[in-house]
């Protein structure tokens, strides 16, 4: 059986998955990359720890695809919230994946004649353009049903960050749009742009460079982020960073083992 390939950002979003696989262990040989592999529910899978950021990210998958070839590629972590509505411990399922270019920039490419969409990649001597990258059906399905599943059983949030003026409740999962830049908007009037620009959920530094990565190589490719932080209702002071991280990293692995687990 093919492994389920895993890339994670940062050791806040590698942590529980040493909790979750316990039969994780280094493996020998991956150059740079951190990557430890191990199974769930009977299948192999392998982990890379990326660092932060699409280069970080491609490099590390490639070399993830390049040794272990994979059967299925998951991105697991925080992520930030561009819908106002969607607050610390909610949860997004990646159905469409979207490169966070700013507005202005996509408006003078055109302006210059220069090809609009964010996408762009070579395959079989061809080149491909695309404004979004979707999850396979397949695959989406069972991460919204891994996801449900999961935070039924993990109640309200218990991290910084939650609005004052709403009450506690459960987390949300919704299946939308990922959107990826290679920087963290806090600005609010940004963050609206993006929002009603490009219809994205949440925002991340991974997730639209590893689908794109994943479309070259005919890889299905899902991303499960939760939200760590709404910059629109509260946002997180420094010193509450790490913990809201931790907190929606732990989220993101559980939902992401299940999903490994029963794949």
């Amino acid at each position: 059986m093919r492994p389920a390939g895993i890339v994670v950002a940062m050791e806040e979003e590698f942590l529980p998955f040493r909790a979750l696989l316990p039969t994780l262990r280094p493996a020998p040989g991956t150059g740079p990359w951190e990557t430890w592999e191990g199974e769930a529910g009977g299948r192999p899978v392998v982990v890379a720890v990326s660092d932060c950021g699409p280069v970080n990210a491609a490099a590390a998958l490639e070399a993830l695809v390049a040794r272990f070839d994979p059967g299925l590629v998951l991105s697991s972590g925080a992520a930030g919230s561009h819908d106002e509505a969607l607050l610390p411990g909610d949860v997004v399922v990646g159905a469409r994946y979207r490169v966070l270019v700013p507005i202005a920039v996509q408006e003078e490419r055109a302006r210059h004649g220069l090809h609009p969409k964010a996408f762009r990649f070579r395959r079989d001597g061809a080149r491909h353009h695309a404004d979004v990258l979707e999850a396979p059906a397949e695959l989406l399905a069972r991460a919204v049903a891994s996801g449900e599943e999961e935070l039924r059983g993990l109640g309200p949030w218990t991290g910084p960050g939650w609005p004052d003026e709403v009450a506690a409740r459960d987390g949300r999962l919704v299946a939308g749009v990922v959107g990826s830049t290679d920087s963290w908007t806090r600005d609010a009037t940004d963050l609206r742009a993006l929002r009603a620009f490009y219809g994205s959920h949440c925002e991340d530094m991974e997730s639209a460079f590893l689908a794109q990565l994943c479309a070259l190589r005919g890889l299905p490719f899902v991303s499960v982020r939760c939200v760590s932080n709404n910059e629109l209702r509260r946002p997180l002071a420094p010193s509450d960073v790490p913990a809201a991280l931790a907190l929606a990293g732990a989220r993101s692995a559980r939902i992401v083992a299940r999903l490994v687990a029963g794949a």
